[in-house]
């Protein structure tokens, strides 16, 4: 039941790293179409990433310490563009709570 609710977890925290970055792309100082074109093209780009290199049915199999490398990047790069959109505590608490996560789901054996 825990891995089940911290992986449901991880989901989420990934699908609002999403949300972030069309967030971000519409901050953009830019025309509105400009704007809109980021905050579509950049969730999507991270979307394309994602399922290329770092889901559990990536395209790309990546080695354990290469794939939680990439895992961590990608949870970091929410975080900064949190930063950057003015919120660097909500940033800092996204990276942290992915880190408990992650911690919890391995000390319990399910790697994520």
């Amino acid at each position: 039941m825990i891995r089940a609710l911290g992986l449901l977890l991880i989901f989420l925290l990934e699908l609002a790293v999403l949300a972030i970055g069309a967030r971000w792309g519409w901050s953009l100082d830019a025309p509105t179409a400009g704007r809109l074109l980021a905050a579509v093209g950049v969730p999507l780009l991270l979307a394309g990433l994602w399922g290329v290199l770092g889901s559990p049915r990536a395209r790309v199999p990546l080695r354990p310490p290469a794939k939680h490398t990439f895992q961590a990047g990608w949870f970091v790069l929410g975080g900064g563009m949190l930063a950057l959109l003015g919120q660097p505590w909500l940033g800092l608490a996204l990276v942290v709570v992915w880190a408990v996560v992650i911690i919890l789901l391995r000390r319990a054996g399910r790697p994520a």
